[in-house]
C-alpha cells in the first residue's frame, strides 16, 4: 500500500477525531465534595455543606486548551436513611449560596431565588449547604428555611441517626451526581458533617417538593 494513502487516511481521520476530542476535553468536569464550614464568628448554627468545583484542565493541554464554565447549573438533594435506602422526604431544590450569606438568619427578597449558577473553571467552586444543626435539632435546608426561625423548617425536622444524601448538579452540558453519608446523634457541632461515600449502583426516583416562590430559572 502506498505510504502516501496511508498518510491520507491518518489525515482525514485526525481531521475527523481531532474536534471530537477536544470538544469533549473542554466540556464542562464538575466535582462535588464534602467542605467544613467555617464561620466567621459566633453562631447559633451549622452546616453540613458541598462544594461544586468545575475542574480545571491540567498539564500541557491547559497551554493550548480552556474548559468551559458549567452554565444554568441547578441542584437537586435527596435524604435517605442509611443502610435502608427509605426516603425520608421529597426531592429538595439546592440553593447555591456563600459562606458570607449564612451567617444571617435572614436574606433579602432578592436573593431568595438561587436555584441556578454558572459554576466557572477553578478549585474555589461553589457551595451548596445541605443540611443544618440549629437549636439542638437538624433540618434539611433549602430557600425556604429562611422563612422559619432559627432556619429550621419543621416540615424538614431530621431524626438523629445516620443518613445518606445525594447531591445532583446539572446544567446545559453537564450532570454529576456523589453520594455523602451524615450522622446526625447530638449537638456537637464539630461532629456535624459529611463523608463522602461511593457512588451506589441504580437511578434515583425523585419525588420533586413544590416549587419555591422566587425560583430564579427553569430546569435545564
Amino acid at each position: 500500500m502506498p505510504i502516501y494513502f496511508v498518510l491520507a487516511v491518518a489525515a482525514i481521520a485526525a481531521s475527523v477525531l481531532v474536534p471530537f476530542v477536544v470538544e469533549a476535553l473542554e466540556r464542562p468536569r464538575l466535582e462535588i465534595g464534602p467542605s467544613p464550614w467555617i464561620p466567621a464568628g459566633p453562631t447559633p448554627w451549622t452546616f453540613a455543606i458541598v462544594q461544586v468545583c468545575n475542574k480545571p484542565l491540567a498539564g500541557p493541554l491547559a497551554m493550548f486548551l480552556t474548559r468551559q464554565a458549567a452554565q444554568a447549573c441547578v441542584a437537586d438533594i435527596d435524604y435517605f436513611r442509611w443502610g435502608t435506602g427509605e426516603r425520608v422526604m421529597p426531592t429538595m431544590h439546592g440553593r447555591w449560596t456563600s459562606r458570607q450569606e449564612l451567617m444571617a438568619a435572614r436574606v433579602s427578597k432578592r436573593t431568595t431565588g438561587r436555584r441556578c449558577r454558572d459554576i466557572p473553571v477553578g478549585r474555589a467552586g461553589e457551595i451548596v449547604a445541605v443540611a443544618i444543626l440549629s437549636r439542638g435539632q437538624a433540618f434539611a435546608f433549602s430557600t425556604a428555611s429562611y422563612l422559619h426561625d432559627g432556619l429550621g423548617n419543621p416540615a424538614w425536622r431530621l431524626d438523629r441517626g445516620t443518613y445518606r444524601i445525594d447531591v445532583q448538579v446539572r446544567g446545559s452540558s453537564v450532570d454529576h451526581r456523589r453520594s455523602f453519608k451524615l450522622e446526625y446523634f447530638g449537638d456537637d457541632f464539630t461532629q456535624f458533617r459529611l463523608e463522602i461515600i461511593l457512588m451506589l449502583p441504580g437511578p434515583v426516583v425523585r419525588q420533586p417538593e413544590a416549587p419555591a416562590p422566587g425560583l430564579a430559572c427553569a430546569r435545564p
